[in-house]
């Protein structure tokens, strides 16, 4: 896996600063990102959650105040009474909040797995989103290319026909193919500026229209170990985790609802004055504590905790199926490589050859050996090697993407 990450740094690395790196859009992702964000609201309120419990331990203070008038009878005529006073009640003990602390601060881990998970996904899609759009920046290169040689082959039939050597319809053919190329041209273009929208829109739109990004496209195959690629991914992972965490919450869960017949303890407190004039002077102090302990709910605690135990089973299951859903990541992700590898040479082959027959061929017919059907044959096979050159390359990459987002090794990355 060093070996992988090492490959992978290299296409991540860039010599100049004039394009979008994958260094700066991961750095702009994190910054911009409005699904990031999000998760990031969740992590604090499952912050808060466990708080809340917390301050259910804490005392709590409340002031009265009263004012009542009773008619007592014609001599006395009205009776005034006035009343203020603080209390102060708290619940020092109680078993089960106890172990909602354990549940909430298992939910608030879970919250940053969560937030861990989104991070590489959201990571995965911006460094696709670049790698298409660096692709499309290659596809209008050989577009361009393209057009200056169907000037080229265009140039070259003009010159045949004014010497009598062709007949119009060469000339024809070549206008037409140099129409073609304009608007394959315009198509690649099109197709870089979506690509291009697509990406800065993970980013929120952070981006300078249609600017340009550098990758350092990788052809080299690296090397792979499958067990260890494995255990590195259900190690690091956050869906791992995350199924880990919900395991243990569900333990807790199942604790919380046994621990519904535990006592519970209250304290209270009160200062009250009271009288007949509006500030009273007569004061009467009360305090006490109660225990309160339940001894039989028909059942109920012992149907809630049977439920959770259910819940718990659950969760090992959907654990297991995590595991076996990464392990499958795992293992396509590594055959895409081997695939995209092997398609990547041929498709090198391919244009080499292709680009080594469109010259061969411009040459003869220029020299009048040969004729504009096989030039266009020719040149034709040699677009159809680029197009498939750069799917090729651009499918490689992805594929090594995707297996450093499988084993979560892309993880790591973002968060350095």
């Amino acid at each position: 896996m060093k070996l992988l990450t090492a490959a992978f740094v290299l296409v991540l690395s860039s010599a100049c600063s004039y394009g979008i790196t994958p260094k700066e859009a991961l750095r702009l992702l994190k910054e911009n990102s409005l699904d990031l964000k999000i998760a990031k609201e969740e992590v604090e309120k499952s912050s808060l959650k466990l708080e809340e419990t917390k301050r259910g331990f804490f005392p709590q203070i409340s002031l009265t105040g009263s004012f009542s008038e009773n008619y007592q009878n014609l001599p006395k005529g009205w009776d005034q009474n006035y009343q203020l006073g603080v209390k102060v009640n708290a619940e020092p003990i109680n078993f089960q909040r106890f172990t909602q602390l354990k549940i909430d601060k298992v939910g608030k881990e879970a919250s940053k797995e969560a937030f861990s998970e989104e991070l590489l996904n959201q990571a995965y899609l911006v460094l696709k989103a670049l790698y298409q759009v660096a692709a499309n920046e290659k596809r209008v290169r050989f577009k361009k290319e393209n057009l200056k040689a169907s000037q080229e082959i265009l140039k070259a039939s003009e010159k045949k026909y004014k010497e009598g050597l062709v007949m119009i319809t060469d000339l024809l053919k070549a206008r037409s193919e140099l129409e073609k190329a304009k608007g394959e041209l315009s198509q690649a273009e099109n197709d870089l500026r979506q690509s291009f929208n697509n990406l800065n829109q993970l980013l929120d739109f952070k981006l300078k229209s249609q600017e340009k990004v550098e990758v350092n496209f990788q052809t080299k195959m690296p090397s792979l170990k499958v067990n260890e690629l494995i255990k590195e991914a259900l190690n690091n992972r956050p869906e791992v985790k995350k199924a880990k965490l919900e395991v243990k919450r569900s333990s807790l869960q199942v604790e919380f609802e046994k621990r519904a017949l535990r006592p519970t303890v209250d304290l209270n407190l009160s200062l009250t004055r009271s009288g007949t004039t509006f500030l009273p002077k007569e004061k009467s102090f009360s305090g006490g504590v109660s225990l309160n302990f339940p001894v039989f709910d028909s059942g109920l605690t012992r149907t809630k905790v049977l439920l959770a135990g259910k819940d718990r089973k659950i969760a090992l299951l959907k654990l297991k199926k995590v595991e076996n859903s990464v392990k499958t990541e795992v293992l396509n992700a590594v055959s895409q490589v081997k695939s995209a590898y092997a398609t990547l040479k041929s498709a090198k082959s391919y244009l080499d050859f292709s680009y080594k027959a469109y010259k061969r061929v411009l040459k003869e017919y220029k020299l009048g050996v040969s004729d504009i059907v096989s030039l266009m044959q020719a040149f034709q096979n040699l677009k159809n090697a680029q197009e498939n050159y750069v799917n090729s390359l651009l499918n490689y990459n992805l594929s090594v993407l995707l297996l450093r987002k499988s084993t979560g090794e892309l993880l790591k990355e973002v968060k350095n």
